[in-house]
């Protein structure tokens, strides 16, 4: 079992803001595991309820943790921001799984966890593919619409689990669909190489702890544009997906073209049109694009990089100062701060040739998949 830290369960005055009555409902199956081992005195009055000991116990969490009752903990914990609840709140809804007026935004991700775990568990990874940023590309053959059967998708699973469980990753493997404006997310949840720690003991004693390790990677496929998207850990994973995703779901295990040598992104509009290339006036909602950061790198220079930065802008500094980028030079990476209509933050953007882009896959990413065609960024 892995050593994750509950935010929520970690302070006293946190645990007596939920329903008393759905944290009572939610710890009951495992009073035994409490009261048995650490001594846990149940009562099912609010006043007389041990907070504080209830919060030792589950800060301190022991590899004897019931598993339910570990996971419980893990998608409460993480899906209680005001976010998860939002977007929590209207998945309930869509699925008829009504939560009583009186629950405060702190209680929802606990009564859904009780109710219908499945909608937690979707949320959670819905949310997790929005914080992701770091994605690589690639593309189809043609355009397709992938195989989503269950049979389809278990075999996938069923190959995955092999293949981890080569490289000494276990088993275990869990692949959640869904669709998200024209794209097909696919969630893997899949196990790391053992850990071990050492957990110190109430009498003082040591003891080794070895637990697996779990991950998420996110893949996405937009039937429309062929492309592929994966983040993951290695270019060995990346690889192996491209791989198992065209066998299982395109019948083609050479479906997508995953080599080095294929680019996916380009900056080479950036040095032909300099700053006529962050031109955004055709894109709806988008208001402003600044160059906020560029790596470029000599050839016959080996792995020697300058980069420039400048946050009110590189193509604004250069103009002010009469400079420019050597001719010479190739760019290899860029960042972009572009401002959204109705969005007070700008949004970060970084282009890393050949196959990488870095944002927030949030509601503003079609729009900045659009400018990065239009700009011939995206090749």
């Amino acid at each position: 079992m892995s050593a994750n830290y509950f935010k929520r369960f970690s302070d006293v005055s946190q645990l007596r803001r939920f329903n008393f009555d759905l944290l009572h409902q939610f710890l009951a199956p495992f009073r035994d595991y409490l009261c048995d081992k650490h001594g846990f005195q149940w009562t099912d009055n609010f006043l007389m309820f041990p907070f504080s000991e209830l919060q030792k116990i589950l800060v301190n969490a022991d590899a004897d943790m019931p598993e339910a009752l570990h996971n419980g903990l893990f998608f409460v914990d993480a899906l209680s921001t005001p976010k998860a609840a939002e977007a929590l709140l209207g998945k309930l809804y869509d699925e008829g799984k009504l939560p009583p007026k009186t629950l405060a935004r702190e209680d929802l991700a606990l009564y859904a966890w009780m109710t219908a775990p499945d909608i937690l568990e979707s949320v959670h990874a819905e949310q997790h593919m929005l914080r992701t940023k770091r994605y690589e590309r690639c593309f189809g053959r043609r355009v397709a619409w992938p195989d989503l059967s269950q049979e389809a998708l278990v075999a996938l699973e069923d190959a995955l689990n092999d293949w981890f469980d080569s490289l000494h990753k276990g088993r275990g493997v869990q692949i959640m669909v869904y669709e998200r404006r024209g794209t097909i997310w696919f969630h893997l949840r899949h196990g790391e190489l053992l850990r071990s720690d050492c957990d110190l003991q109430n009498n003082g004693m040591t003891k080794r702890i070895v637990y697996r390790p779990e991950r998420y990677d996110c893949v996405g496929y937009t039937p429309s544009e062929r492309e592929l998207q994966i983040h993951s850990e290695t270019k060995r994973e990346k690889a192996v997906y491209c791989k198992l995703f065209g066998l299982y779901l395109f019948n083609d295990e050479h479906f997508f073209f995953c080599d080095e040598s294929t680019a996916k992104y380009t900056l080479i509009p950036l040095r032909e049109q300099g700053r006529d290339a962050l031109t955004c006036s055709d894109v709806d909602g988008l208001n402003r694009v600044l160059l906020t950061e560029l790596h470029v790198i000599f050839p016959g220079r080996g792995k020697y990089c300058e980069v420039y930065k400048s946050e009110g802008g590189l193509f604004e500094d250069w103009e002010k100062h009469g400079r420019s980028v050597p001719n010479e030079t190739e760019f290899v990476r860029a960042s972009f701060q572009l401002h959204l209509a109705d969005v007070t933050r700008p949004k970060s953007l970084t282009v890393c040739t050949p196959d990488v882009t870095i944002f927030e896959r949030g509601l503003e990413s079609e729009q900045i998949g659009i400018w990065l065609k239009k700009r011939r960024f995206a090749i």
